[in-house]
């Protein structure tokens, strides 16, 4: 027996990649600046606040309004601004930029309005000048709370510098994003449809691995395999992608290369060659990498910026489980089955809106839809593809290092900076694919998810992929009566994956946490609060206002159809027949239906006379005669709390022989699992104060001798 070894040096095959340039870039104007963010490295330049705009000027921080000069006043924000924004990636820079903007109008709009005295209000020069009426101006015209927190930051940071107080403004009340989640069961519907079509793509790679296959034995002449019509039309196309890549030498043909000498695709379509298929036998497509990080960011509960910034470089991105017993296998030559193929696997990311805080998910071996198996399927398909963006990388890193050398100006280095990043995430990304002109594109965090035309009377629009699944289950329900699904966003599937661990460990908070991947537990109950409980709040209200009118209109308000309507959705015809006969059973004293009150089991009333009514009522104790019913709260908590003063009274051979231990246990397993703690608990009490006070008499017992003792 031996001991698999395993090499944890894996710094010296990794050693090459670089996330930003060996140098950090340098401006030799005090208002010009490079951040050091690792992927997003910006050129902010700051000029603009200086000398002005005019109304047809340059866009500055997303805006086209003109603003005046204040050259001291942006002097001074310019180092805050540079330490503040060093790490900051580029949305947050934005913001800045834009706060900077909002500004600068509206102190033009501040000076330049009548004052109350006459007077001219004067000019703000530096941050010695803003004031409390500048604090009143921004809430009067309505500045946003982003803007006017990012300025008064930097403002409060700059006086700190010369020596001044900070101005202690009051910031505008943030607004509430509103959270609008879909219910259960049209997000079970997303989930199995997005299940259903992985399942398609997975056996399509298997088919199309066994065409490169077969398209690889004729090339070295060997015998052709038996071949269906429909292998036979994809081997057609492989062969003919085989040629060009050859006679160009690339992996990748262009469009134009597959055309050869021909100007239209028309020739291809003659002889059953179709370029979009040829690369889809190799390459994952865009509906193929949709599908992937759609279904793995269901399963996993991860935010898309999350799931779209794993670093595929990274060699235990997927790993075995380390706490999975099984994986203690230790001799891996052995003639056994391996234990190791139901075992665990991990999957880890950073969560850039968490400071990088790493977020975990799992997933066994033999699920092929779950997250970790999703990545590592997906990861064996993208390797060529992954190399060619390399070679991108490299050329453009190269030319990036030969415009620094030569000194051009920095808008140049700053393009093609950005192109050098662009390719790093490209290289790191999990989520490359071949778009359908044949060029490698990968998922970033842009989440630009409108990728697929669709006609609407004549005019093209674009939509994402969850659109066409909305769309697409949508007809389905349309024919149901169901109601539709409305929009949905990547967004929304943390919610939804929230919400099933939040009902399937009963309430379990810490569930949730560790599921969502939070460091305190208090945000978790502030996560549920606001994405699970208001929302699914809103809908069932809403879902109870349009039954409740519904059922008015039809002249009655059954409260048990009414609750079927609200939380299950419409009756059927069986569940309505069903519904009339148990309401036409006769009804016990525990408030139980008996379908066959003349003859009950002989567990239950086992010196009962043929043809007369059972006496006992002992439906709890497992009477198959008995249906219990929303209406039996009552009279089960009403037994439950008889036989609990009975175990205090009774002798215990009396106890035991008369089964009642049986009938309290399974009384108390109804009220557990039919109805709602708070319901089981004011039932209880309701009937403990009762038999405290001898209101109510036990069969058998009468006043208790603790009633009489309280008397």
């Amino acid at each position: 027996m031996s001991v698999k070894r395993k090499s944890k040096d894996h710094q010296k095959a990794h050693k090459s990649i670089e996330l930003v340039p060996a140098a950090p870039l340098r401006s030799d104007d005090p208002l010009m600046f490079w951040t050091n963010h690792p992927t997003e490295n910006t050129l902010i330049d700051l000029r603009p606040f200086s000398h002005g705009t005019s109304e047809m000027g340059e866009r500055v921080g997303g805006g086209s309004r003109a603003f005046t000069g204040r050259p001291i006043l942006i002097a001074q924000l310019a180092p805050v601004l540079e330490v503040t924004c060093a790490m900051m990636g580029y949305k947050a820079q934005i913001r800045y930029l834009t706060a900077l903007r909002t500004w600068w109008q509206l102190l033009d709009a501040v000076e330049a309005a009548p004052s109350a005295n006459g007077r001219p209000i004067a000019k703000v020069v530096s941050v010695a000048d803003l004031g409390l009426h500048h604090e009143v101006a921004a809430h009067r015209s309505g500045v946003t709370y982003t803007s006017f927190r990012c300025f008064a930051g930097i403002v409060d940071a700059a006086r700190a510098l010369h020596g001044l107080r900070p101005l202690g403004w009051i910031h505008p009340q943030n607004k509430v994003p509103a959270r609008h989640l879909i219910p259960d069961d049209m997000a079970r519907e997303i989930k199995i449809l997005l299940k259903q079509k992985w399942e398609q793509v997975r056996r399509a790679w298997v088919t199309n691995d066994k065409i490169r296959a077969e398209g690889k034995r004729r090339a070295q002449g060997n015998a052709p395999a038996p071949l269906s019509d429909e292998e036979t039309y994809l081997l057609e196309n492989w062969q003919f992608m085989q040629e060009v890549q050859q006679q160009h030498g690339v992996l990748l043909p262009s469009g134009r290369q597959l055309l050869g000498a021909w100007s239209t695709e028309g020739p291809l379509q003659r002889r059953r060659l179709d370029r979009t298929l040829m690369r889809k036998i190799e390459f994952p497509s865009v509906e193929e990498v949709d599908i992937a990080f759609h279904l793995a960011l269901l399963n996993s509960g991860w935010n898309p910026s999350t799931m779209l910034g794993i670093d595929a470089m990274n060699p235990f991105l997927v790993a075995d489980h380390p706490k999975d017993t099984r994986q203690l296998v230790l001799t891996p030559e052995s003639t056994e089955p391996d234990a190791r193929q139901d075992g665990e696997v991990t999957l880890h990311a950073n969560k850039p809106r968490a400071g990088s805080w790493t977020q975990y998910c799992t997933g066994r071996k033999t699920h092929p839809a779950s997250a970790p198996m999703i990545v590592d399927a997906y990861l064996k398909r993208i390797g060529p593809l992954r190399e060619i963006v390399r070679q991108e990388c490299q050329t453009a890193t190269a030319e990036l290092d030969r415009l620094i050398a030569a000194g051009v100006d920095l808008r140049s280095i700053e393009q093609q900076l950005k192109k050098v990043q662009r390719l790093k995430n490209g290289v790191r990304s999990v989520w490359l694919y071949v778009d359908r002109e044949g060029c490698v594109r990968w998922l970033s965090k842009e989440k630009k998810w409108n990728r697929y035309s669709k006609m609407v009377a004549g005019k093209e629009y674009l939509e994402s992929y969850l659109d066409q699944v909305r769309e697409h289950l949508n007809l389905r329900r349309v024919e149901k009566g169901f109601p539709q699904i409305p929009k949905i966003i990547p967004a929304d599937f943390r919610d939804m994956y929230a919400r099933w661990v939040y009902v399937a460990s009963k309430g379990n908070i810490l569930a949730v946490m560790l599921a969502l991947g939070h460091r305190r537990i208090n945000s978790t109950v502030g996560y549920v609060e606001n994405n699970i409980f208001t929302a699914e709040g809103d809908e069932t209200l809403r879902r109870w206002g349009i039954h409740f009118f519904d059922e008015l209109g039809q002249g009655r308000i059954d409260l048990t159809i009414l609750a079927q309507l609200v939380r299950h959705g419409p009756l059927t015809a069986d569940m309505e027949m069903r519904l009339n006969e148990y309401r036409q059973l006769m009804r016990t004293r525990v408030g139980a239906g008996c379908i066959d009150p003349r003859r009950p089991p002989s567990n239950v009333a086992p010196n009962h006379v043929a043809g007369q009514l059972c006496g006992t009522h002992r439906c709890l104790q497992q009477c198959q005669n008995a249906k219990f019913m929303p209406e039996s709260l009552s009279g089960i908590a009403m037994r439950v709390e008889e036989l609990m003063v009975m175990s205090d009274l009774l002798p215990r051979e009396t106890w035991l022989r008369g089964r009642f231990d049986e009938e309290l246990e399974s009384g108390e397993v109804l009220l557990q699992e039919m109805f709602s703690v708070e319901a089981v608990a004011d039932a209880r009490e309701y009937w403990r104060r009762r038999i405290a006070a001898g209101e109510h008499l036990i069969p058998g017992l009468g006043v208790s001798k603790a009633t009489k003792e309280a008397a």
